[in-house]
C-alpha cells in the first residue's frame, strides 16, 4: 500500500525543470503570447489608429453620422470665431450652449469642407495602402513613369522620416489644412461684406420705434439671443438683443456703380 501510494504521488508531481548548465544563467520559459508582444517577420501587421477608426465608423453608421455632426459643429464654431473676429465681435461671449451644436449648420460650405477633407485623405492615403497590400504589383507598375509619381520611393513623401504612419500623417496634415482653409474662406467673406460686394442687406426697425432706422445694415448672422449687424456707413458691427428688434426687412443689394467706357484713341465723339 505504501509503495502504491508513493508511486501515485510521484506520478502526480510535476516533472522538475532541467538543471541549468554550469556558468549559464537559468532561463525562464517564454510567455504564451510572446508572438503578440514581439511579432515575427512576416506576421500580421497592426493597423494604424486612423485606419481602425475609419473601419469602426464605416461599420457603424450611427457613430459615423454622430462624429460627422460633431466635426461640422466644430468647424462652424471655428469659422464663426474667425469671421466675427474680423468685425471686432467676441462671438464666444454671445453664444449659448445650444448655439455650439448648430454652429456648423448655418453655412453648407462647412459640410462641403469636411467631405472634401475626407475625400482628400482617402485619395492621398490610397496609393500607400495599395503598395503594402500588393508590393509585387506596385514594383511592376513602377516601370512606368506615372507609377513612379503615384508610388514615390522618397521616404519623406511616404512619411517614414516623420515618425508616424503614413495614414496618421496624412490625416493630421489634411486636418490642419482644412482648419486654415476655413479661416481663409471666412476671412474673404468678411472682407467682401465690409467692402459692400456681398452680404444680406436688411432694414431694421427697433422695438417701440415708429419708423425703421434710416440706414440699411448688413446681416452678419444670429444666435439664440442676439442678431449681429454691420453698419456700412459707420463701419461698426453690433450685437443687438433679439427682443430689441421689431422687424428685419430684406432689401435688394445696391448695384455697384459702373464706370463709363473710355473711347478708343482717334475715335470721334458722337454728337448729340
Amino acid at each position: 500500500m505504501n509503495n502504491e501510494h508513493s508511486s501515485s504521488i510521484e506520478a502526480a508531481a510535476p516533472a522538475a525543470a532541467p538543471a541549468a548548465e554550469p556558468g549559464l544563467a537559468p532561463t525562464t520559459p517564454a510567455p504564451r503570447d510572446a508572438a503578440a508582444i514581439a511579432p515575427q517577420p512576416g506576421g500580421p501587421v497592426v493597423e494604424p489608429v486612423v485606419i481602425r477608426a475609419w473601419r469602426r465608423l464605416r461599420d457603424e453608421p450611427g457613430l459615423f453620422f454622430t462624429t460627422a455632426y460633431l466635426f461640422v459643429s466644430f468647424i462652424g464654431l471655428w469659422a464663426s470665431f474667425w469671421f466675427y473676429r474680423g468685425f471686432g465681435l467676441p462671438i464666444l461671449e454671445y453664444l449659448q450652449a445650444s448655439d455650439y451644436l448648430v454652429a456648423g449648420l448655418r453655412d453648407p460650405a462647412y459640410v462641403l469642407i469636411l467631405l472634401g477633407s475626407i475625400l482628400l485623405t482617402l485619395v492621398i492615403s490610397g496609393p500607400d495602402l495599395y503598395r503594402r497590400r500588393h508590393p509585387q504589383r506596385v514594383a511592376e507598375l513602377r516601370t512606368r513613369w506615372w507609377a513612379r509619381i503615384v508610388f514615390p520611393e522618397n521616404r519623406w513623401l511616404r512619411w517614414k522620416g516623420v515618425g508616424v504612419t503614413p495614414e496618421t500623417g496624412v490625416a493630421f496634415a489634411v486636418f490642419w489644412g482644412m482648419m486654415w482653409a476655413t479661416v481663409y474662406y471666412v476671412d474673404n467673406r468678411g472682407e467682401y461684406i465690409r467692402d459692400g460686394r456681398t452680404g444680406h442687406v436688411v432694414q431694421v426697425t427697433m422695438a417701440g420705434a415708429a419708423a425703421p432706422v434710416p440706414q440699411a445694415a448688413r446681416l452678419l448672422g444670429s444666435s439664440s439671443t442676439y442678431v449681429f449687424l454691420w453698419w456700412p456707413q459707420d463701419r461698426v458691427a453690433e450685437a443687438v438683443p433679439i427682443e430689441s428688434i421689431a422687424t428685419l426687412r430684406s432689401l435688394p443689394r445696391p448695384v455697384a456703380a459702373t464706370t463709363a467706357v473710355r473711347p478708343k484713341s482717334g475715335a470721334s465723339a458722337a454728337k448729340p
